[in-house]
Formats: structure tokens, C-alpha cells, sequence
């Protein structure tokens, strides 16, 4: 029963291994991320930030749908730049305010995170990052490539407020049937050597 749970822990930790790589690219070297920061934590300037969220989301579907590799959706996030930029002022003219606007689509440094079941370690990630007024507020972000959050886009379920520290899990334990347990003995217990 041993050596089955010592094989069961280490097909985990190759797995878990596996599942940071993406095409044999770490994962922050595979994906570009959007981020939209709000001026402030004030409720006006969150509610400003997930519409000025929302055009770009919505413009951005069209522009990557051709992406094919995260080197071309980095071009085409700096094609569009400038575009990115006359989307959010426009909102925010709309919506009453005259908060400048900053695109940058560069290399960042992120903590870890969480977006729905994946988690993202810490580290230097290729993002779009859109800055309203003094960006001191709360941002929502989301994966633009692969495309996750242009199939969805919600306020809530693209990690708002996700949690800065992951929970391991292991795939291949959760498998196991209910009931088994791997460890050593329980508290009290006794051992008898072979």
C-alpha cells in the first residue's frame, strides 16, 4: 500500500509539473493577460472600470480571433494600442468623468492568482494593462490569450478579487476512492516491522 501511494504522489507532482508548462513554454510565457485599473476603490470608480472593461472586451473579440500564438496576440495588442486607449476615454466621457487613460502592453510583474480552476504562479507576464485616473483602485483582469475572457466576460467570475495564494491539489489523488488514506499512522497508532 506504500509503494502504491509513493507512485500515486510522485504521478502528482509530475502532472502538477506538466500542467505549469504549456507547449513545453512556462505558462507565463504563454498567455497575455488584461488588466483595467480603477482610479480608486470608490464604488462610482468600479462601476467605471467594468464598463470601460466591457468595450474593450467587446472590441477585443473581433481583433483576436486570428491569434494563434501569444507572440501574435501581443502584436496585435500593441497594433491596437492606441485604439484600446480612445475606447476607454470615450466611456469615461460618457459616463461623466475626465480621468486620463494609460495603455501598456509590456512585461509585469503579478502575484499569484486565480481564474476560475487555473491557477497562475507568480511571476512576469506579457499583459495589456489599462489604467484609468491615478490607478489606485482594484483592477479586474483577465486571459485575452488564449482567449478566455472573450468568451466570457463577467464582472465576477474572471477574478475580481482572486486569492493571492494557491491551494495544491493533486488531480490523480482526488481520483482515489473514498476512504483511502495516505500518511502515515493516525495519532497512537502502532507499527509492526515485517
Amino acid at each position: 500500500m506504500r509503494k502504491l501511494a509513493s507512485l500515486i504522489i510522485i504521478a502528482g507532482l509530475v502532472i502538477a509539473g506538466m500542467q505549469v508548462k504549456a507547449g513545453g513554454k512556462p505558462l507565463e510565457d504563454s498567455v497575455l493577460r488584461l488588466h483595467v485599473v480603477a482610479n480608486s476603490d470608490s464604488i462610482e470608480d468600479q462601476a467605471l472600470k467594468i464598463k470601460v472593461k466591457d468595450e474593450i472586451v467587446r472590441f477585443m473579440q473581433d481583433e483576436f480571433r486570428e491569434a494563434k500564438t501569444e507572440e501574435e496576440a501581443v502584436l496585435i495588442a500593441k497594433e491596437n494600442r492606441q485604439e484600446i486607449k480612445k475606447i476607454a476615454l470615450k466611456v469615461i466621457r460618457e459616463e461623466g468623468f475626465s480621468y486620463p487613460v494609460e495603455v501598456y502592453v509590456d512585461k509585469f510583474e503579478f502575484p499569484v492568482k486565480s481564474y476560475g480552476n487555473l491557477v497562475f504562479p507568480a511571476g512576469r507576464y506579457e499583459a495589456v494593462k489599462v489604467v484609468i485616473g491615478e490607478g489606485e483602485g482594484k483592477n479586474w483582469w483577465c486571459v485575452l490569450f488564449p482567449p478566455l475572457c472573450l468568451v466570457s466576460s463577467s464582472d465576477k467570475g474572471l477574478s475580481f478579487d482572486s486569492p493571492e495564494e494557491a491551494r495544491v491539489t493533486f488531480k490523480c489523488l482526488e481520483l482515489l476512492p473514498r476512504g483511502v488514506k495516505l500518511g502515515g499512522p493516525e495519532e497512537g497508532e502502532v507499527i509492526k516491522a515485517r
